[in-house]
Parts: C-alpha cells; sequence; structure tokens
C-alpha cells in the first residue's frame, strides 16, 4: 500500500503545522498561569496525530480514493465542530 495525499491528511498536516507555530510565537501566554494553554495544545496535537493513524487506516482498508476523501472530509468536520465548539 502507498500512503496518497488525500483531504484528511492534508488537512491535519496543516492543523499539526499551526498547533506547533502557534505555540512557539505564544509559549508566554499559554504558559500563563498554571499552564494549561500547553496542555491543552498538547490534546489538540494528540488528537491530530490520530485522525492521521484514521488516514492511513481508511486508505489500507478502503481502495476507492472517492470514498476515502469522503469519508476524510466527514472527519474534518466532525473534527473541526468538537475543536472548535466543545
Amino acid at each position: 500500500m502507498k500512503y496518497k495525499f488525500s483531504i484528511l491528511n492534508v488537512t491535519v498536516g496543516l492543523f499539526l503545522l499551526w498547533i506547533i507555530f502557534y505555540s512557539i510565537f505564544n509559549n508566554k501566554q499559554l504558559s500563563e498561569g498554571e499552564g494549561w494553554g500547553m496542555i491543552g495544545m498538547v490534546g489538540r496535537f494528540v488528537f491530530g496525530v490520530v485522525l492521521l493513524v484514521v488516514d492511513a487506516i481508511l486508505q489500507a482498508t478502503i481502495k476507492d480514493r472517492f470514498t476515502v476523501n469522503v469519508l476524510g472530509v466527514i472527519a474534518v468536520i466532525v473534527s473541526l465542530y468538537f475543536l472548535l465548539f466543545k
């Protein structure tokens, strides 16, 4: 199996880059108080890695690229809902 680009892994890759840069440039703000901001960013990073694993499993089990991308779009929408509104 060759791991190919899909909507889910490109979106998660951009999300992980955003988390890294945001954590570097806003380290002082995230570390204020008891440091719960950094713990939240680590949690978001782990969530992104889990989504990459889900994408790898989808690509390994489903051979149709269209189906993988549709499921990836659904996963992106659901994960954005949980990250932004929960």
